[in-house]
């Protein structure tokens, strides 16, 4: 059977779809009201969401290219240099050059960067401790497994 005819019935075409079964109806919501709980707690420490993102993303990967951020992210490159050049004037990020392409600008982060992670990682944990309530292990890594292979499905698009 093709997969196409198999899942019909979460295509909004079809008569037997139902949005409560909709998984992009749930990862749209999951979305609004994770962002809307982080952009509360975080606007208490005087941060946002993008900043909270761009510094997970260096310090999980250590420097990285404002391009490289831009794709990790999501974000276009015109709004990601924006707000690195805030992060920079705010002393969370340096900013240098690369050696080997003039064109491409590094990122990492400052010791202040550093500090604000820490301070935004213990103020978000609950948001995920609450969030993942009693799933286990294998059913949040199947859950993440499974949104990969969305994701990839209409990213090789």
């Amino acid at each position: 059977m093709p997969r196409a005819k198999k899942n019909s019935r979460f295509l909004p075409t079809s008569e037997n779809f139902r949005y409560e079964e909709f998984p992009f109806y749930w990862l749209a919501r999951v979305h609004a009201i994770y962002t809307q709980q982080m952009e509360q707690i975080l606007k208490k420490l005087g941060t946002d969401v993008p900043t909270r993102r761009v510094l997970h993303l260096l310090k999980n990967h250590g420097t990285l290219s404002v391009s490289e951020i831009a794709t990790h992210a999501i974000i276009k490159l015109s709004t990601i240099t924006r707000i690195v050049q805030r992060m920079r004037d705010e002393g969370l990020v340096h900013t240098a050059t690369n050696p080997d392409d003039a064109r491409i600008t590094d990122v990492s982060m400052t010791p202040k960067g550093e500090n604000l992670l820490a301070e935004i990682q213990q103020a978000t944990s609950k948001i995920f401790i609450r969030g993942y309530g009693d799933l286990s292990e294998a059913r949040l890594m199947r859950i993440s497994q499974d949104l990969e292979e969305i994701f990839n499905n209409l990213a090789d698009h």
